[in-house]
């Protein structure tokens, strides 16, 4: 295991960076769902919308979370690098072309997941940099 995390670095931290930000994701919208939710701009009408935003917010960002970590423990960690990439990339370029097109630029919301989404896809692209030169 101490091979696995000092074989690369930047791999390293970028996946335990990734997968801690979606396994707590994972832990705030199962636990607190409606809550959490609403930091969102996203209310459920009944019951089943509850679920899916303990499903969906949750559980994908649980399995996502685990996904790159069982890469990472299985000696693949630059694809977990590489698929944490793809993913926040496109989140990040969705909402931003979203933005325009539902006109949510104004949104409290927004103006938070953008910069923040935009960092921390510029940081992951350090990393991913950074493990081709070391």
């Amino acid at each position: 295991m101490k091979e696995l995390m000092f074989e690369s670095v930047p791999v390293t931290l970028a996946v335990f960076g990734l997968a801690i930000y979606f396994l707590g994701m994972a832990a705030v919208f199962v636990a607190k769902p409606v809550k959490n939710a609403a930091s969102f701009a996203i209310k459920p009408e009944g019951p089943a919308g509850v679920t899916e935003i303990r499903v969906y917010y949750g559980g994908i960002s649980f399995a996502l979370g685990f996904f790159l970590l069982f890469l990472f423990f299985k000696g693949h960690g630059d694809y977990a690098l590489v698929g944490g990439l793809v993913f926040s990339n496109v989140v990040f370029f969705t909402r931003f072309l979203f933005t325009f097109v539902d006109k949510g630029w104004k949104e409290k919301y927004t103006k938070l997941a953008i910069p923040a989404e935009a960092a921390f896809i510029v940081l992951l692209w350090l990393m991913f940099v950074l493990s081709k030169l070391v």
